[in-house]
């Protein structure tokens, strides 16, 4: 790779920081908090509806954190990486951190190559704009989340890796939804829980599917080894910040495969240093995730 920085340049960016990396979690739970305490005090349908997709981006700013934690690069305390991983993100999406993070290295290991385990997610596109409408319909009717969870329920397999699943993987996701839906029970308002499970099962699917659309589809060279062609990078925006990348530096993703120590919160500084000196001056960039979306449609 040609990627215009030192080694010794590097070393700032590689700094982790559990003051950070705490203030990454507790953001995306008082998000959450805050989302079913509007939910309570103003209990109308218009109300219930906003809170599904925002708490689906809280769930993603779960699956960013499960992400992160995994790669050990969240925190620069050890043990505050596999705890959150295994009791504040993972389980609450009924997913495993350890499991998650095996099939995720593979990916980035064979990336920009047909031995990529991620490849079927995005090696279709670009595509037709009725065909991206009726996967995102799907996602927002539920259909692929509702397939996906009796995949994963009657299967007894790992819905990422498809291999059989980790002891206690449903047995913990189910004890801590339960730890949320009694808290709001003894709220008073056990009802609120359906909202999760509805942003989980719907919006939160289409999240997946736009995050994966915006790192790897439609890039200028799905099979370059060069993380610049085969990964995206783009500005969170609005959109991002709500929905796809709420934590920050989720959303440039080619420096997070040209430097998987890096941590989330300083991947934005390294990719202006990076645009600054030319590295993507050959690579038309998206603005935001709406002209991701113009890119991937033929």
């Amino acid at each position: 790779m040609d990627i215009p920085i030192s080694k010794e340049e590097l070393k700032p960016f590689l700094q982790r920081s559990d003051a950070k990396a705490w203030w990454v979690v507790v953001s995306a739970w008082l998000g959450i908090v805050g989302i079913f305490i509007v939910a309570a005090l103003l209990p109308h349908w218009p109300t219930y509806i906003l809170a599904v997709f925002l708490l689906a981006g809280r769930q993603q700013a779960l699956a960013a954190i499960m992400h992160e934690a995994g790669h050990k690069t969240l925190f620069a305390t050890r043990s505050y990486n596999n705890f959150v991983c295994k009791w504040l993100s993972s389980p609450f999406l009924l997913m495993d951190g350890d499991t998650y993070i095996k099939s995720h290295l593979k990916h980035h290991r064979m990336a920009g190559t047909e031995h990529d385990p991620d490849l079927p997610n995005y090696k279709a596109y670009p595509v037709t704009k009725k065909s991206l409408v009726r996967k995102f319909a799907r996602d927002f009717l539920g259909v692929t989340g509702l397939k996906a969870n009796l995949y994963l329920f009657l299967s007894g397999r790992d819905l990422l890796s498809r291999k059989k699943r980790v002891n206690f993987q449903l047995t913990r996701g189910l004890f801590v939804n339960g730890v949320m839906f009694t808290v709001l029970w003894m709220s008073g308002f056990p009802q609120l829980y359906l909202l999760w499970v509805v942003a989980y099962l719907t919006v939160y699917m289409a999240i997946i599917r736009m995050r994966q659309i915006a790192e790897h589809a439609g890039v200028k060279d799905l099979y370059h080894l060069e993380p610049k062609y085969n990964t995206r990078s783009i500005p969170r925006g609005v959109l991002g910040f709500l929905f796809v990348s709420p934590t920050d530096g989720l959303s440039y993703h080619c420096e997070h495969h040209a430097f998987m120590a890096v941590p989330t919160y300083n991947l934005r500084a390294l990719h202006k240093l990076l645009k600054d000196r030319g590295y993507y001056d050959d690579v038309e960039q998206a603005d935001n995730y709406l002209g991701v979306l113009k890119q991937v449609v033929r």
